[in-house]
């Protein structure tokens, strides 16, 4: 059986060039850690100008339900709270910790003593049977945990469920189908037994008896890695998906997983499912068997660089994205994330934040001039979500934000499905962006 999704889907090349063992990226000296890294309000400082923070503790408190606690990836002093620039140009308010040479060689020391002795060590499994699940759900609400993928949406508000609400499956996204991104694939063919005890976590905390960890095809080593630490689970399966683009889509996934649908404007709590990234559940783990909060997550360095700078890093939260070893090349573009949903850069001065799953780096030669739309329909065949994206992206330029509205432009998962195979090179997917946002005010 061919697990996948039915509508749309597109095959780019996969480009995974990065190396797959992980790498230490250097603590920064100076951090700057934003307080808006999730979906929701802003986490509230608890610190000011001149505090003295250690590594990993609580210097920003979620503000609502739906917000995440921020902690100091970095010993030091708060140099200051302010407004910094973000790498799409917008401004964000950010504390700023600055470390003195005692305390950025007691933090390497600390570094290195929990990646090669703490992590191996440990394990959940006594305190998954002691601790209840509004417990589980209290450390991950304390440990500013957040969704891995992309999304970013603090994960102790996926987990809670309402009474009126129930699941039966638990679906672990691995399959990373964002060309070049490899820091999940990393990930789980490094820490494997580990992951799978934060799967156990998540099932416990949301009372779901069944998970499904799905990987991608073209993923043998992670396949292999996380089968075999499934040993003592219970359960627990994982199933291999068709290598297909936006495979790892939330509502793409379940579909292929359990073939159920989820409707228009609809969230998977309506068919029983809640989906968490694999990088999440490796977080949750870290939260519960060390205490350890999310101050830092794998970041895969990729692109048109030099073989030997293809890497994943482990990389603190708040490290500066040009303190990673790369090498431009001429007329480079610099994408947060991947190039089918990542964002481009204007600027490398800014930090690596919960949500910075990689940077692809690409060269600017030999860009295809954008040409008028020839109608073929190449975009509305592409798109996952059945949608006609070069008639949202119409509305979109012409500033019909209604039109759009009434379309369904909020069910675009911005994929970029659609510009990928437009044979004019039309930027469809950035119209249909404004769309979006403008139709939601």
């Amino acid at each position: 059986m061919s697990h996948t999704f039915k509508t749309g889907g597109i095959h780019p090349h996969g480009f995974k060039t990065a190396s797959p063992e992980i790498q230490f990226q250097s603590l920064p000296m100076t951090a700057t850690v934003l307080l808006s890294q999730h979906l929701g309000a802003p986490a509230a400082p608890i610190v000011g100008k001149g505090d003295k923070v250690t590594r990993g503790m609580l210097i920003a408190e979620s503000a609502s339900y739906v917000s995440a606690s921020v902690h100091a990836p970095i010993s030091g002093i708060v140099n200051s709270i302010e407004d910094v620039v973000l790498p799409n140009g917008k401004n964000g308010r950010a504390i700023i910790i600055k470390a003195d040479e005692t305390e950025h060689e007691s933090d390497i020391c600390a570094r290195v003593e929990y990646w090669t002795k703490t992590v191996p060590e440990a394990s959940s499994r006594d305190l998954s049977e002691s601790l209840s699940s509004k417990e589980i759900q209290s450390r991950i609400l304390s440990a500013g945990i957040v969704g891995l993928g992309g999304a970013t949406f603090p994960s102790h508000v996926k987990i809670g469920l309402k009474p009126t609400q129930k699941a039966d499956t638990l679906i672990i996204n691995g399959c990373e189908c964002e060309p070049y991104l490899m820091c999940d694939d990393a990930l789980m063919c490094t820490w494997a037994p580990q992951t799978v005890e934060g799967v156990e976590l998540i099932m416990k905390a949301a009372s779901i008896e069944k998970a499904v960890i799905a990987i991608e095809d073209n993923k043998p080593r992670a396949i292999k890695a996380m089968r075999s630490a499934l040993d003592s689970a219970h359960n627990i399966s994982v199933m291999p998906v068709k290598t297909k683009y936006p495979q790892g889509g939330e509502k793409q996934l379940i579909e292929a997983v359990t073939g159920r649908r989820v409707g228009s404007g609809g969230l998977p709590i309506s068919v029983g499912v809640i989906v968490h990234n694999v990088a999440t559940a490796f977080a949750v783990w870290q939260a519960v068997a060390t205490g350890q909060p999310l101050i830092e997550r794998i970041v895969t360095i990729t692109g048109d660089i030099p073989a030997g700078q293809r890497c994943n890093y482990m990389a603190a939260i708040g490290t500066p994205l040009a303190d990673f070893p790369y090498t431009l090349p001429e007329e480079a573009r610099v994408i947060v994330g991947g190039p089918m949903m990542g964002r481009t850069a204007v600027r490398l001065d800014t930090p690596v934040t919960k949500g910075t799953s990689g940077l692809t780096i690409l060269s600017g030669k030999g860009h295809r001039p954008i040409q008028p739309c020839i109608r073929c329909g190449a975009c509305s065949d592409a798109c996952p979500m059945g949608l006609d994206p070069y008639l949202l992206a119409t509305y979109g330029r012409l500033r019909m934000f209604e039109e759009a509205a009434a379309a369904d432009v909020a069910d675009c998962i911005e994929c970029g499905s659609c510009s990928w195979s437009c044979p004019s090179s039309r930027p469809i997917l950035d119209f249909i962006r404004v769309a979006k946002q403008r139709s939601r005010k």
